[in-house]
């Protein structure tokens, strides 16, 4: 699924999201809760949990197309995962880190 999701956003797909998403994100993954209780729940240092952020999220999509589509405001973008707008600055337990493609020089 998570494949899937990545071909949509590198096809230019706009995310759908829904409001009551966000409800759910809360109940059941600590969407918004304090850094220190996600900090508890992942069995990390408040200084680590600081970093893990909506914004540097794998599922934060917040490129212009999809802010505009989605009425959103500067500080969102949508959650992929979990399909609701999200702020920036929040977090939730199924953060994960964005994967990087790093080019390999060639060792000629």
């Amino acid at each position: 699924m998570k494949d899937m999701m990545a071909i949509g956003l590198m096809m230019g797909a706009v995310p759908e999201v829904d409001p009551k998403n966000k409800k759910r994100a809360e109940d059941y993954w600590m969407y918004g809760a304090s850094t220190e209780e996600l900090a508890k729940a992942w069995g990390k240092s408040v200084a680590m949990a600081e970093l893990k952020t909506c914004g540097n999220c794998e599922y934060f999509d917040n490129r212009a197309k999809t802010l505009k589509a989605l009425k959103g405001k500067p500080d969102q973008g949508a959650c992929t995962k979990f399909q609701f707008m999200c702020n920036q600055e929040a977090a939730c337990q199924a953060w994960d880190c964005k994967e990087m493609e790093w080019e390999q020089e060639d060792d000629d």
